[in-house]
């Protein structure tokens, strides 16, 4: 029987704090199953390649959203144009996102516990498929779930930089920022600083203009339970496009609305659902993937859709 691969990144800042809880999921597991420790991202590859070859049905993923994007963007390459094994995401880090917005909840003991109860007494799980972003710039391919630059890069950028990135750090940042709004606070000017860019589809065309933000995503969250992406299972092979053009106080109107996944006043907060997007700037564009941070010197980045994934809800 092939089993189930766990991946666990030890340096998640969860994982950190409870190294004990990191240690007894390898006890769970059954003997067909394996658990791998990657302290660097070189050995995400390799570990890839071992479960490849050992045919693993399942993939658990103990880390946060970046950890998750790490990994898929690694097996992706190894994997080539053979399907991926189903996914599991336990939330083993502080940002899980993807796993709040497809419904995924618990702790990793009780995540996995379930996980080897079902796959060995062969009880049918629930799942949910999921198209994953393809993003690519002058350095290569990277995939994840959700794409975002100007104020929501700037957001984690500030984030990161208190030195305890948790939700409450982040909604304390969140409310600083609005509260500070109307006096014209220092950190609102740093989040809505704007940039110019175009945005092409394979269809047509958003012009040349300022935005605040471009934001991608094949789910519907963001974090903090705002829900932007409401038309993100439109349509198959596709993701939900945004473009904030509104300024900070349209931007702070809208929250409520986009808090209850409502839509939003096209002319300040544009929409699109498409397969490809390019978009160019004449700047370098700082954007983040599932939180990670990267930056495409070359004022280009490519968004598409990837190959599609099974992730396990319960």
């Amino acid at each position: 029987m092939p089993g189930i691969g766990i991946i666990t990144n030890p340096h998640s800042r969860r994982n950190r704090r409870y190294p004990e809880r990191m240690r007894r999921l390898g006890y769970m597991l059954g003997q067909h199953d394996t658990y791998e420790l990657t302290n660097r991202i070189e050995d995400v590859e390799e570990v890839a390649r071992k479960f490849k070859d050992n045919g693993i049905e399942i993939l658990a993923l103990n880390g946060g959203d970046g950890t998750n994007h790490v990994t898929l963007t690694n097996f992706i390459k190894v994997y080539g144009d053979e399907p991926l094994p189903k996914v599991a995401l336990l939330r083993g880090g502080t940002m899980n996102t993807v796993s709040n917005a497809v419904g995924i909840s618990g702790a990793p003991p009780k995540l996995l516990a379930n996980l080897v109860e079902k796959y060995y007494t062969g009880q049918p799980f629930e799942t949910t498929r999921r198209d994953i972003l393809k993003v690519e710039d002058e350095t290569g391919e990277r995939y994840g779930f959700i794409f975002g630059n100007g104020i929501v890069s700037n957001f984690l950028e500030e984030y990161y930089a208190t030195g305890n990135p948790s939700p409450t750090t982040a909604g304390v940042l969140l409310g600083k920022a609005l509260g500070t709004m109307p006096v014209g606070g220092e950190l609102p000017r740093r989040l809505f600083r704007p940039f110019n860019a175009s945005i092409e589809f394979d269809e047509s065309m958003w012009e040349e203009r300022d935005y605040a933000s471009v934001l991608a995503s094949t789910v519907d969250q963001i974090g903090l339970g705002f829900r932007p992406f409401i038309r993100c299972q439109e349509r198959d092979n596709t993701f939900h496009l945004l473009g904030v053009t509104g300024g900070p106080v349209d931007i702070a109107l809208a929250l409520p609305r986009i808090r209850l996944g409502l839509p939003v006043d096209e002319r300040k907060i544009r929409s699109e659902v498409s397969s490809r997007a390019v978009f160019r700037s004449s700047e370098p564009i700082n954007y983040t993937i599932d939180g990670d941070m990267h930056v495409a010197q070359s004022g280009e980045v490519t968004l598409s859709t990837g190959p599609s994934v099974e992730l396990i809800i319960k």
